[in-house]
């Protein structure tokens, strides 16, 4: 029996191409299976096999990076074409809807507006004209006196407005209205008329100073131009061609105005009644409005929405009203006004140069050392250069030099010709303030008494 099996073992090996021993005994390697070791983990060569057929080869990686690569240039000249376009209408849609939203809540504003918020404004310009015509004064010049009647010895020669500043019977008004005519008369509000006494007038600033005789006055309150902003609404009061009691409405254009350059009036004498006259801009610190203003307005007051004095009108551009009027701001103007009661003149500071601009001075005689000194500072268009130091004068004093050019005024920066002059002439005379110059090519802080600015200068 166990002959047959053993021959049947030995056909079936032969069948299969193993040899007997092969088929009958364990493989020394392959067959072992010793201890701990999974029967499952036997290496089957048709495994192996099928395993390597699954690598990828070189040219299938390269085929599928092509294709990686043709799959993001394809997405990208889709985006290069459709999402500019996306983006676009994404922004119309955007903007277009923000515009429908300001045009629908503005059509709400503007339903409450002409109901209530214009309302509120025509009671508030009533308001202040109830509050400031009173206040206000129409003054005329002539070359004689007149009673108190109103008849008249002499010409009436010039007219303008004025606001009474205190009950005691100051007023405030333009020093180029008082030009005409020796005899000054003031027309109150309630129609008392009265011969005024010129206490002071400021030709720079084109203020003066008058006084009356006069009880039961109604005085207007003082306020803060240095808190209006543009945009702010402002009234006009005054005597525009001689029409008592007017009042204009406007808001503040801009502030600040102490340069004209630029303009065809870029020598700052301003418009007043139609002839180039009175002060120039540089120590007025003027303040720009669109309120209409005529030839008899100047002196009278520019008015905040508390009925505050916040300006003294008194230019226009041009030989008639085009949009574009000037007031001195009401801290010039009450500087101005208390030093002229005080002292009967406005005293200002005084340095004794005469500077020239720093973008101007390459045309003048005998700069060029200057200006290949201070180069880089030229190309910086910054301060104001000194073109004449005046003898015994305060700057000379100091030791400031024809050339040196001066950079800031007691820390305030040096823009220009006019703000330099407003700097200094708001100094008061005896103080000492510390000039910043730049000489040589070096900067330094100098030491100056500014001294009384005397009243033969131009």
């Amino acid at each position: 029996m166990s002959t047959q099996n053993s021959s049947d073992q030995e056909d079936l090996a032969l069948a299969s191409g193993v040899s007997a021993n092969e088929a009958g005994a364990p493989h020394s390697e392959a067959g072992a299976n010793p201890a701990g070791a999974n029967p499952s983990e036997e290496r089957d060569p048709d495994r192996v096999v099928a395993s390597d057929s699954r690598m990828p080869t070189a040219r299938s990686l390269i085929l599928s990076t092509i294709l990686s690569l043709t799959v993001v240039l394809v997405l990208l000249v889709v985006l290069r074409f459709l999402l500019p376009a996306t983006l676009e209408q994404s922004r119309y849609s955007w903007h277009r809807g923000q515009l429908k939203a300001e045009y629908d809540a503005s059509g709400d504003m503007l339903k409450q507006v002409s109901q209530s918020t214009l309302s509120d404004i025509s009671r508030l310009s009533q308001t202040v004209a109830r509050r400031m015509v009173p206040s206000v004064v129409h003054i005329s010049t002539s070359t004689s006196d007149w009673d108190l009647g109103g008849s008249t010895n002499g010409t009436s020669t010039g007219h303008g407005s004025g606001v009474i500043i205190d009950k005691s019977g100051l007023i405030l008004t333009n020093s180029h209205v008082l030009e005409e005519g020796p005899f000054i008369h003031v027309l109150l509000a309630d129609d008392r008329h009265f011969v005024a006494e010129l206490l002071g007038r400021d030709p720079l600033t084109d203020l003066a100073v008058l006084k009356i005789n006069a009880s039961d006055l109604l005085a207007a309150d003082w306020g803060d131009s240095d808190k209006m902003q543009v945009g702010a609404p402002v009234w006009a009061v005054g005597s525009p061609f001689g029409l008592t009691g007017s009042i204009t409405f406007g808001i503040v254009s801009s502030k600040h105005r102490l340069d004209l350059a630029g303009t065809q009036y870029g020598d700052s004498r301003l418009q007043r009644n139609g002839r180039k006259r009175g002060a120039t801009a540089r120590y007025s610190d003027l303040m720009q409005t669109d309120v209409a203003v005529n030839p008899g307005n100047s002196g009278g007051p520019l008015v905040n929405d508390r009925g505050e004095v916040i300006g003294i009108n008194t230019a226009i551009i041009g030989e008639s009203y085009r949009g574009v009027s000037f007031a001195i701001p009401s801290n010039v103007a009450k500087r101005v006004c208390d030093e002229i009661v005080s002292t009967g003149k406005m005293n200002r500071g005084w340095l004794g140069v005469y500077f020239r601009s720093s973008l101007d001075w390459d045309s003048q005689p005998g700069s060029d050392r200057i200006i290949n000194d201070l180069g880089e500072i030229q190309r910086k268009r910054t301060g104001v250069i000194i073109h004449q130091v005046l003898e015994n004068s305060p700057a000379a004093q100091a030791g400031l030099q024809f050339g040196d050019q001066l950079l800031a005024v007691a820390g305030e920066p040096v823009k220009s010709v006019e703000e330099a002059i407003f700097w200094i002439g708001n100094k008061s005379p005896g103080s000492v303030i510390a000039l910043t110059i730049l000489r040589d090519g070096e900067q330094m802080a100098i030491d100056v008494t500014i001294g009384d600015r005397p009243e033969t200068l131009e």
